[in-house]
């Protein structure tokens, strides 16, 4: 994959990343308790597909011969 394109999604992944952690704290202000547990788990589920994804992309990339 070409670096620069690379970096770029690694940029995007840590933004969105970034906005699911603020909005994850967010969840804990007083709502509607089902309300509450539906975002939280929204955003836990976005934040974690976002770190799952940096981590594919940060891992070494193995050289073939």
């Amino acid at each position: 994959m070409n670096k620069v394109r690379r970096i770029m999604r690694v940029l995007v992944l840590l933004a969105l990343l970034s906005f699911c952690v603020f909005g994850f704290m967010a969840t804990f202000e007083p709502l509607d308790t089902s309300t509450q547990l539906t975002w939280c788990a929204v955003y836990g589920l976005v934040g974690l597909a976002c770190l799952a994804g940096l981590v594919v992309l940060l891992r070494p990339q193995s050289q073939s011969p």
